[in-house]
């Protein structure tokens, strides 16, 4: 589905100086990127929203401060195996 979608004064503007600094090819280039932030807000919110509702059932693990050293200590080895692996 397609049509003319009509924007603000203001963000006509945007889209336009985006456009000739170079940054979207075209105006349709420029919407499809904020339809994309919009997907990616509306998978954030829903994350926060899942999360909200594993800390409400108590769907979480504490940690002291020793227990999280040593498990962002985990995340750091596991991400520099996966950046070599690469």
């Amino acid at each position: 589905m397609s049509g003319d979608v009509t924007l603000s004064h203001d963000s006509e503007f945007f889209i336009q100086q985006q456009i000739a600094l170079g940054t979207y090819r075209g105006r349709a280039d420029a919407i499809e990127a904020g339809v994309e932030l919009l997907r990616q807000r509306k998978a954030l919110l829903d994350r926060l929203d899942e999360s909200r509702r594993q800390l409400d059932d108590g769907e979480y693990v504490e940690f002291d401060e020793q227990g999280l050293r040593r498990f962002f200590e985990g995340l750091r080895e596991r991400a520099g195996k996966s950046a070599v692996a690469k």
